[in-house]
């Protein structure tokens, strides 16, 4: 394998195109790698556990409720409200019981497209470097596997959350504008921007640009704009009479940051990525600093910052701070360690550059190794979750589906929190008539209390009188009144 430094001219600017070690994919291909990632993920949907996790049953849920005559648009009660995952959940709610799968599959078609984005990425930062043929091959590997070793990657892309979509986005936003597609740029990130505000000043700044040097742009540019705005806050004002709901959803979520938030996330975001993968990052920012200033990977070093800046300026004004936040900042940081790998051992000897490709390796297969029996762990857990659900459905057969659980428009039922959202989409209601507390008289479906279905519903003192109607597996269900009160509406 030859890992050297090969001759090159001086690096160009962000703005330029591609590096001379890049060749670019035809349109034909980029078209066949999406095809073949979302075969896979269909594939998966049919190998391996497929169900959502809470979040993303909510954003089911919406969906549907967006084309049902049946159902009103309501999106409190729930979790913080997301843009793009509800604009393909509601194309999927079409396809009734079928949506779950598809938003899975969706999701998973989201985390193997940002594995080959980190590829391909890694492998242009490698050329950047002076590192081409081979070595660059290493590099995009290396990138691929830091971006599929991130902190929870295995579990996202399990359970159906956006990140591996946002994770795809940005990465491909990069790819695009190095080779000078600058709408397929701006559109990706729309994308990304409408999956977490983070993302917002960089879709401002490159708009900016794009304005300025592709007149011909200007009016995508525009629509890029309003949509953000529109469907952040448009749908939450007309679903819950507050537009700037999702704020006040993720404000109110507990992140667990302890005494001190800013080491809590500062700690969070530099071991999302393993430790060697942080460390080769920076290595690959030195190198392009001392050969000749590249500025394609220090504008990107300059990306990462700031993203880690806005993430830990939102926590410090009270968001919560989670791991998953800092995941676009993390990729990056994977697919510049790809090029610091196979670019630091093409200072050494050309036959001691391979030894030290392994040795690398070797020092990271530890980091590694945690991961990747955290993430096989996930397929246990994921069945797991299945089989609960299943049974969930079940029990709500037994106590006579919708009809039994809400005899009256009033009626109300509550759940374990993990599946309040789940148990939302199976009775075909909105998720503010399924509580995690049980508030009212009702229906209460009672699970393990288990990092699956979470803490059961606390019962109201008003509420003294229950009665076991229904037990299904894991699940028993209770008729749950207050002594004297009127139960016509309480179901079963």
């Amino acid at each position: 394998m030859a890992l050297q430094t090969a001759a090159r001219s001086p690096g160009r600017g962000l703005a330029g195109g591609l590096s001379p070690a890049r060749r670019e994919w035809p349109p034909r291909s980029l078209v066949l790698i999406v095809g073949a990632c979302v075969g896979l993920a269909a594939l998966s949907a049919a190998l391996l556990p497929t169900v959502p996790s809470y979040d993303p049953w909510s954003w089911i849920v919406w969906g549907r409720e967006v084309f049902d005559p049946h159902l009103s648009f309501a999106v409190s009660g729930g979790p913080s409200w997301k843009p793009l995952p509800v604009c393909f959940t509601a194309v999927f709610g079409l396809f009734g019981g079928a949506a779950p799968t598809l938003w899975v599959i969706t999701a998973r078609a989201g985390g193997l497209l940002a594995v080959v984005a980190a590829y391909r990425l890694g492998g242009l930062l490698a050329g950047r470097l002076g590192t081409h043929g081979w070595a660059a091959v290493v590099a995009g590997v290396i990138s691929a596997l830091g971006v599929a070793l991130t902190n929870q990657f295995f579990y996202y892309m399990f359970r159906g959350t956006s990140e591996p979509m946002l994770v795809a986005a940005s990465l491909w936003a990069v790819d695009r504008h190095l080779a000078g597609r600058r709408g397929s740029t701006f559109v990706l990130l729309v994308a990304a921007s409408l999956i977490r505000p983070e993302a917002w000043p960089f879709l401002l700044g490159y708009g900016v640009w794009v304005w300025r040097r592709e007149p011909a742009l200007r009016g995508l540019v525009l629509v890029g704009w309003l949509s953000v705005p529109f469907f952040w806050f448009v749908p939450p004002w007309v679903g819950s009479g507050q537009p700037f709901l999702a704020a006040s959803h993720a404000k109110s979520y507990n992140g667990h940051l302890g005494s001190n938030p800013f080491a809590t996330v500062m700690r969070r975001g530099a071991t999302l990525q393993i430790v060697p993968a942080l460390i080769a990052g920076l290595i690959a920012v030195a190198l392009a600093w001392w050969r000749d200033r590249d500025r394609i990977v220090l504008g990107l070093f300059g990306a990462v910052v700031g993203w880690w800046v806005l993430v830990v300026g939102m926590t410090l004004d009270g968001y919560p701070g989670l791991d998953r936040f800092f995941l676009p900042a993390a990729a990056l940081t994977c697919a510049l360690a790809g090029a610091g790998v196979v670019a630091l051992a093409s200072l050494a000897p050309r036959w001691i550059a391979p030894v030290v490709v392994v040795a690398v390796l070797g020092v990271s297969a530890p980091f590694a190794a945690g991961r990747v029996s955290t993430g096989w762990k996930q397929r246990g857990i994921a069945a797991q979750a299945v089989t609960r659900l299943n049974q969930l459905t079940a029990a709500v057969a037994a106590v006579g589906g919708h009809r039994g659980v809400f005899p009256c428009s009033s009626s109300f039922s509550a759940v374990n929190h993990g599946v309040q959202t789940a148990l939302a989409w199976k009775l075909h209601v909105t998720l503010g008539r399924v509580g995690t507390s049980m508030r009212h008289q009702g229906v209460m479906f009672v699970g393990p209390w288990d990092t699956i279905d979470g803490q059961p519903a606390p019962i109201s003192h008003r509420l003294t009188q229950s009665v076991l109607i229904a037990r299904v597996g894991a699940w028993r269900v209770y008729r749950v009144t207050a002594s004297g009160a009127d139960t016509r509406c309480v179901g079963r």
